[in-house]
């Protein structure tokens, strides 16, 4: 008989969550029957972007804003808030992927006529990332936040699902 171990690094950790919120971000792209292409092309640098942030501990938080051309205002909004308690379960990696689309189903769509950015927000001092640029949050005037969980656990970094809709 004989053991074996394998330890996850936060390497592997971050990997698995960035590519989980890509996932359930292009998830919420398609419920507002908008084209994910636009997310999988930026992905390279956003992914890059928050994995590397999440390695350093700096990422709190990936969101995608849905919003009419030229808006100042969001329609609807999501955010993946990041925490770095984790499960602290060796091994512990999951994803609930039902919990997205439940929580659609309470949420709602945004609107007809929407487009959708993704922010990743992070500490104040955070290194600097190739292709990334500061920005700020459309208003969320005339919407009320619901957190609905944990969407993605590891043992070290976790991210709980908040939606924004109409009030």
């Amino acid at each position: 008989m004989g053991t074996s171990t394998f330890t996850f690094t936060r390497t592997h950790t971050a990997t698995f969550v960035a590519d989980n919120i890509r996932n359930q971000l292009r998830e919420l792209i398609k419920a507002a029957s908008l084209d994910p292409t636009k997310l999988i092309d930026d992905w390279s640098v956003l992914g890059s972007a928050a994995k590397y942030w999440m390695e350093t501990g700096y990422l709190t938080g990936v969101t995608i804003e849905f919003f009419y051309p030229g808006a100042s205002r969001a329609q609807h909004r999501w955010d993946f808030d990041i925490s770095y308690g984790g499960s602290g379960v060796d091994g512990d990696m999951w994803v609930d992927r039902d919990h997205i689309q439940r929580t659609i189903a309470k949420a709602g769509k945004p609107p007809a006529g929407c487009i959708y950015r993704v922010i990743l927000t992070c500490l104040p001092g955070r290194p600097d990332f190739p292709g990334m640029s500061s920005t700020e949050f459309k208003s969320t005037d005339g919407l009320i936040s619901r957190s609905s969980g944990t969407a993605i656990a590891t043992q070290d970094i976790m991210a709980g699902l908040r939606y924004w809709r109409a009030a």
